[in-house]
């Protein structure tokens, strides 16, 4: 090959490397604007939503527009007394629903999912809520067994209601409906609760294996279709007799809670609650 030959042919070369690394350069960037405005939508949609860490601390939680479905959660011992009992609960914070107190927009539906476990009894739960300035009862869950869900319902506005448990002693909660706020959006909030760490025996007194930590909610809760918004860990030990200071039904002190979202449908956001609810050590 003549030289003239040889430049020519490293001169292609060349030309096509450049090609290749811009267009690398390319797609790479665009894949960085493609996450970057995700993230900065996600975060925008997020200002409105209030975090983890202040739904737990002030145990009240103000729904915005764009959610169209809210998911209460009754947690595992919401069997227990609020009055004498308080040590055998996970936290003396949104102990009976996550949150204690829930204020949404007018039109926005409400759900209970059940997640108080049971150990050796079941601990159904039937949910009324009633209007505050007469006792009315607006509406009823009707028995709730572990890992079931009650009907979506839209309560009357502008009303504050209270939650009544018609079997245990719990801690007074109420929802708040806005008049001079109408959903707009198709969003599903809820909150969860979830030991922070793998726990040393995740077997129930049948033997079956419950996963249920942290790490596994983030991983599961993602692969469902959930984006987990924010989390808080908390610590609650108030049992003076139990080794460690922890009820051992609780199987670890340390949990977290965590704020989720979804855009997928109900009956199908639902469905997978139910599942996960069952993959908790709570039981």
């Amino acid at each position: 090959m003549n030289t003239r030959g040889s430049h020519s042919l490293m001169l292609v070369f060349a030309t096509a490397i450049v090609v290749f690394l811009s267009y690398g350069f390319y797609e790479s960037s665009l894949v960085s604007l493609t996450y970057a405005s995700l993230s900065t939508q996600l975060a925008t949609e997020n200002t409105t939503i209030p975090t983890a860490e202040s739904i737990y601390l002030s145990e009240s939680m103000k729904i915005p527009p764009s959610a169209g479905t809210f998911v209460i959660l009754i947690p595992n011992e919401a069997h227990e007394n609020w009055s004498d009992e308080k040590h055998k609960l996970i936290t003396d914070k949104n102990s009976y629903y996550v949150p204690t107190n829930l204020i949404v927009p007018n039109g926005t539906a409400l759900v209970f999912l059940h997640a108080d476990a049971p150990w050796d009894t079941p601990n159904p739960h039937t949910i009324e809520i009633q209007d505050s300035s007469n006792g009315d009862v607006v509406y009823s869950t009707g028995q709730l067994d572990y890992t079931q869900n009650s009907e979506p319902v839209v309560l009357p506005s502008p009303e504050t209601y209270n939650i009544v448990d018609k079997s245990y002693d719990t801690k007074p909660s109420t929802i708040t409906v806005l008049d001079n706020e109408t959903f707009n959006g198709d969003l599903i909030l809820g909150g969860f609760y979830t030991p922070t760490n793998q726990v040393e025996s995740n077997r129930d007194n049948d033997g079956v294996s419950h996963p249920g930590s942290l790490q596994y909610y983030t991983d599961a809760f993602s692969r469902d279709g959930f984006d987990i918004l924010s989390e808080y860990n908390f610590t609650y030990a108030t049992c003076d007799y139990c080794p460690g200071e922890y009820w051992p039904d609780n199987k670890s002190g340390e949990h977290t809670l965590f704020i989720f979202s979804t855009q997928q449908p109900l009956t199908s956001a639902l469905e997978k609650l139910g599942k996960l609810v069952k993959d908790n050590v709570y039981i």
